[in-house]
């Protein structure tokens, strides 16, 4: 019991010390009824001072109940009264001798006013009380107006209905408990569900069937940005929407008041925040035990950062694609250019063959000169091939980045058309970057040429190219393709055109093999570039909207130091001698180099397997160097190169491939020379004078 809010925690009324009062009180009543009925009948004077007594101690009592006394001390204090009451009852004279029949409802005073625990022991204080006085009877001690028998029949009676109120408490307070426990587990479950209802993402809502909002969770009401109670006040919460909103919601909750199962739908609206969110909402009908439809409840999913997540996901998926196709394209690129390379290797190396035989005709040499013009265009092809899958010859060199430009100018001049003017602006300081400088000619040739194919023979075009250094920022909002480039110091190569300019779909694809805008048919163009920038760690940045022209940003690297100077070339016999070992899988390319090396008056020895060459090595060693293929099946150039170096690692060995040195040897043992395929009659002279002058050392 709380003696302060005298409530008891376990009692079965709401307010205990109301119904304490009014106990009080009218005990204090009946006393004073008791007392004038006798003082008519003129008797029971001895009775009649206990219900005096006790009828002070009542209205006394009553009194300390409504100042807030504890109930603990005012229920002892009435069942000491109602001990003295029922005792007098027994021990004085009453009216026709009747108090004993009073006496016997003490059982059902104790366990109405206290707890079956406190109760008993009152009544037990009270039996035992009476026993005494029944053997006081007996032996003469105490004279009463009852028979000792009476009395003893009294304690049967009330031995009887003690028992019987004891069950009945003990039952009620039984269900009493199981009832609190009842309330105790629905309020902690209630403030569980609470807390999962505030900290839930999901908005969720209830209103009845007038659209009265009967629940409202946290999220929904920082999205609206109203309280619960200022909603539960509404006529229609549909009315915290826009217009059509509102129009929308109560006609969906029309559907699912008057459907059954769940109704779905997506629908954007404006938050307290000022942002407009899009949700997912599910409504579903609530409906009594008879089928009668009580409301709906509402959930409400934000869904707007899953769909930003969806559309970078895209976005990121798309460019990966793009990627794996481009990387993909590399990969057949650069094989059909290496198979074309062996072929082009014949072919150019017969013309060369056939050309020195000499009495040639005037339509055989022109004839020839067909085909090696021919050779020659498939062989840049090849090379724009390998460069757009990134294994392409790479003559790395330290240059000046103006240099190139001055010096390309009157090739790009006749290229561009005459209605076009080409404008050049170059620093005055140094601009040296590493890499190779045919390659890089290559990337601005391809841009100038792109750049007046995109103006219209009817218009005054002009392009303007230029130099300069610039400085890459952390965070620079920049977009490059070919590499993603780091924060540094670069030398920049921008032209820039008034044509007729790109959209985004079409700069998405300007570096796919053979896309185009114009007519069919141009070659690799673009992603040949892309090759290249890789190959240089360059990256490019296209700026271009339809209609403003395009500016083509290439980033190189700034390189510190000096320019290369141009080696001279060295003079080369006419005739040599010596023994070579020559290995091709390629039995054209097999033939023709083993001719050209018996030309140039060399021994040769050919096979066309890596490992036939290391048993031919290994049983005979007199040859002075190796001429070695690096792409073959079973044994390849590279392994092959180990072998022989375990055998004699002092051999002087050549690799030949269409390939770059880079990609082709990544291993330790590293070749004497690299010939680049498809090579020429006099590209083979200088590696065999370099191969013979070593061994001559």
């Amino acid at each position: 019991m709380n003696s302060d809010t005298g409530i008891a925690t376990d009692s079965v009324y709401e307010n205990r010390r109301e119904i304490m009062a009014w106990v009080h009180l009218a005990a204090g009543v009946a006393l004073a009824v008791f007392i004038t009925i006798h003082m008519i009948k003129d008797c029971c004077y001895a009775l009649s001072a206990t219900e005096a007594v006790l009828t002070l101690v009542m209205i006394f009592t009553y009194w300390k109940i409504r100042i807030g006394a504890s109930l603990v001390v005012v229920e002892k204090t009435l069942m000491a009264s109602a001990i003295a009451l029922f005792t007098a009852l027994v021990v004085f004279e009453s009216i026709e001798n009747t108090g004993i029949f009073w006496a016997a409802g003490m059982p059902f005073v104790a366990y109405f006013v206290l707890k079956s625990a406190h109760a008993r022991y009152w009544v037990t204080f009270y039996v035992v009380e009476l026993i005494a006085i029944a053997v006081m009877e007996v032996l003469h001690l105490l004279d009463t107006p009852y028979s000792a028998t009476q009395i003893f029949c009294l304690v049967a009676v009330i031995f009887f209905y003690w028992v019987l109120a004891h069950i009945y408490k003990s039952q009620l307070e039984y269900r009493q408990k199981l009832l609190n426990q009842s309330y105790k587990s629905l309020e902690d479950q209630q403030q569980r569900m609470q807390v999962i209802l505030d900290h839930s993402p999901i908005g969720i809502w209830m209103v009845d069937t007038n659209s009265h909002i009967q629940f409202l969770n946290r999220p929904w009401t920082v999205w609206s940005g109203i309280s619960e109670e200022r909603a539960m006040r509404l006529d229609d919460y549909t009315a915290l929407f826009p217009g059509p909103l509102a129009e929308q919601a109560r006609l969906s909750d029309q559907t699912c008041l008057q459907g059954d199962g769940v109704h779905y739908y997506r629908e954007d609206f404006p938050c307290a925040d000022g942002q407009k969110r899009t949700f997912d909402l599910i409504k579903v009908k609530l409906s009594s035990p008879d089928g009668e439809p009580l409301g709906l409840v509402g959930f409400a999913i934000d869904i707007t950062e899953k769909l930003h997540a969806e559309i970078e996901q895209q976005a990121l998926e798309r460019q990966i694609q793009h990627s794996q196709r481009l990387e993909s394209l590399g990969v057949m690129a650069g094989g059909i250019a290496h198979d074309f390379n062996n072929l082009l290797t014949a072919i150019q190396g017969s013309i060369e063959l056939a050309r020195l035989e000499g009495n040639l005709s005037q339509n055989i040499q022109e004839s020839l000169g067909c085909i090696d013009t021919a050779s020659k265009a498939a062989a840049d092809l090849c090379r724009q091939m390998l460069a757009y899958s990134g294994k392409g010859l790479f003559k790395s060199e330290c240059f000046q980045l103006c240099d190139l430009v001055k010096d390309m100018r009157g090739l790009l001049e006749i290229s561009i058309g005459k209605h076009i003017s080409l404008q050049l602006h170059c620093v005055s300081h140094v601009c040296l970057i590493q890499g190779d400088r045919g390659q890089v000619n290559q990337v601005l040739f391809n841009l100038v040429i792109n750049a007046s194919e995109a103006i219209s023979p009817e218009q005054q075009g002009e392009i303007s190219i230029s130099v300069e250094q610039m400085q890459l920022q952390a965070n620079q909002p920049v977009r490059f393709f070919g590499t993603e480039l780091k924060p540094g110091s670069y030398n920049v190569i921008t032209v820039e055109d008034n044509g007729c300019g790109m959209g985004d779909e079409v700069i998405e694809h300007m570096f796919d093999p053979f896309f185009t805008t114009k007519f069919t048919g141009r070659g690799l163009g673009m992603s040949a570039i892309l090759g290249i920038l890789r190959a240089h760690d360059a990256g490019l940045e296209v700026v271009s909207k339809p209609g403003e022209g395009t500016r083509m940003v290439v980033w190189f690297p700034q390189q510190a130091g000096e320019p290369e100077a141009v080696a001279a070339s060295s003079s080369v016999p006419e005739s040599v001698q010596g023994r070579v070992l020559l290995v091709d899988d390629e039995q054209a390319v097999l033939n023709v180099a083993k001719r050209m090396l018996e030309r140039l008056g060399l021994s040769v020895v050919a096979t066309s397997k890596g490992s036939e060459a290391v048993d031919i090595y290994n049983r005979d060693r007199a040859f002075d160097w190796v001429l070695l293929d690096v792409t073959m099946p079973e044994m390849d150039g590279v392994e092959c190169l180990e072998k022989l170096r375990d055998i004699n690692p002092d051999l002087y060995v050549v690799l030949s491939s269409g390939y770059d040195p880079e990609s082709t040897v990544p291993g330790a043992s590293q070749p004497n020379d690299f010939l680049n395929k498809p090579y020429t009659f006099q590209a083979l002279k200088t590696v065999v004078e370099k191969a013979l002058q070593c061994q001559s050392e």
